[in-house]
């Protein structure tokens, strides 16, 4: 009696011991997306601070396009912490974004021009987009910025 249940004991501690390593092993093999650092401006004006993303791919195969949009649109998500400031206010969309010959292209849409209190100056907000987009994407070698089917800042000396 006492080796049955003994024998039944050891089962069960070797059954969960079994789920423990498949369990540990499928974690670790799970794609947790690709590591971003994204940089935001201080609300005092300290200077730029960065906080770091994981940003999960839609699929294996999507294109390079799909994740530079990912990424510009966690940026127009916002800070996760507190003190840093928006590049755009909350409700600008992304209406297009692509590359075509290692150029980028986004068009944002019109609300960027309008950024309120708690987001940056829209010239502020163009230059900090350009450069988290370079920083995470040394293979860009041009970026064009659109707000609103315009081109920001083209005739700008």
């Amino acid at each position: 009696m006492k080796n049955k249940s003994l024998v039944q004991a050891l089962g069960a501690a070797c059954f969960l011991i079994m789920i423990l390593i498949v369990s540990i092993t499928l974690f670790n093999f799970k794609d947790m997306g690709n590591r971003r650092v994204l940089y935001f401006d201080a609300i005092d004006g300290s200077g730029l601070y960065m906080e770091s993303r994981r940003i999960v791919e839609y699929s294996p195969v999507q294109g390079r396009d799909v994740d530079v949009s990912q990424f510009v649109q966690e940026l127009l998500l916002g800070p996760t912490t507190n003190g840093f400031r928006l590049l755009f206010p909350l409700d600008t969309r992304i209406e297009a974004c692509f590359i075509q010959d290692e150029v980028l292209f986004i068009n944002l849409s019109k609300e960027a021009l309008f950024p309120g209190e708690a987001a940056l100056p829209t010239k502020e907000a163009v230059d900090l987009l350009i450069y988290n987009i370079e920083q995470n994407f040394s293979w860009i070698k041009s970026i064009e910025i659109y707000i609103g089917s315009n081109k920001v800042y083209e005739n700008v000396v």
